[in-house]
């Protein structure tokens, strides 16, 4: 594997080739179907030809290898007391994807020293060349490590549903990535939609409130998702339900969403790999992560 300084060389002189695109999945609240979206989401771009690479980044709550009933001999635990290469925990899923598997209880991103932080980042470059997408499923709220990847990426898609507390808590994690971090580009997919009127009223919902207090974010609805009991059967099942439903309702949606997503892609200098760690450890080094934010819910 190449030495660390090897790859802080290169993400400070800006010498490697075009990365992957690097995408965050979001959301202000827990229980709104975030983990769900990333694994079909992600099964959907393989299905395309494309190489895709899922971060677990829900580091307390690791969930993406029991939605699909993968048992993780090692984990980024592993990798950061240096037991195992990040190439050793990786995780094949459906279609090809490969995941890199979390582990509940270790700490968070964060909170790691210098030196764990160079290691991950080193290992994360291993995978420079050889994807196409990596998608970090990050944990709810506003907390630090939250913001540390959402702040790193170059599209944040934060996931919603209906229910008041989702929307408000959608609009503080949007308020605190717009005010602490300059973020001003969002994407909404509003999930678990009684009818298409329901999910552009929620993304109308949001926007205006984004609009009048925030001003310059410019949040675009990528879609909405219909509550589908049989979403829930398959997650009790361990399977992705665009692998058991394809014709279903939801998968269709989901299809139509990632398409989007495709057809606006945004190719930027921070779009990538190599601006993703580079981020990481600007961030880090500037020590603008806080330990969470207290951010009040009146707008």
């Amino acid at each position: 594997m190449k030495d660390q300084a090897h790859t802080l060389r290169k993400i400070f002189e800006g010498t490697t080739p075009p990365c992957p695109h690097v995408l965050s999945v979001t959301s202000g609240k827990g229980g709104v179907g975030k983990t769900s979206i990333v694994v079909n989401m992600s099964i959907i771009l393989a299905s395309r030809g494309r190489k895709v690479l899922v971060l677990d980044a829900d580091l307390g709550l690791a969930n993406i290898d029991v939605m699909l009933g993968l048992t993780p001999k090692y984990n980024i635990q592993h990798v950061l007391a240096g037991q195992c290469a990040l190439e050793d925990i990786i995780l094949e899923g459906p279609e090809g994807i490969r995941i890199i598997p979390a582990s509940s209880g270790i700490q968070e991103l964060a909170d790691l020293t210098h030196e764990q932080q160079l290691c991950l980042m080193n290992s994360l470059d291993y995978f420079n060349q050889d994807i196409d997408y990596m998608i970090i499923d990050t944990g709810a709220g506003i907390s630090r490590n939250v913001m540390y990847f959402n702040a790193a990426s170059q599209r944040v898609i934060v996931v919603a549903t209906s229910e008041p507390t989702s929307i408000t808590d959608a609009y503080a994690l949007i308020k605190v990535l717009r005010k602490h971090y300059g973020i001003k580009r969002f994407d909404l997919i509003v999930n678990n939609v009684s009818s298409k009127v329901e999910g552009d009223q929620v993304a109308r919902q949001l926007s205006l409130v984004c609009d009048r207090f925030l001003g310059d974010v410019v949040l675009e609805t990528l879609g909405s998702i219909p509550e589908d009991k049989n979403i829930s059967e398959c997650i009790k099942g361990q399977k992705a339900f665009v692998g058991v439903h394809p014709a279903g309702e939801a998968s269709k949606r989901l299809k139509r969403i990632v398409s989007r997503m495709e057809q606006t892609s945004r190719p930027s200098s921070n779009g990538n790999l190599q601006f993703f760690l580079r981020r990481m450890l600007l961030n880090q080094m500037k020590g603008s992560y806080h330990a969470g934010h207290s951010v009040s819910r009146s707008y």
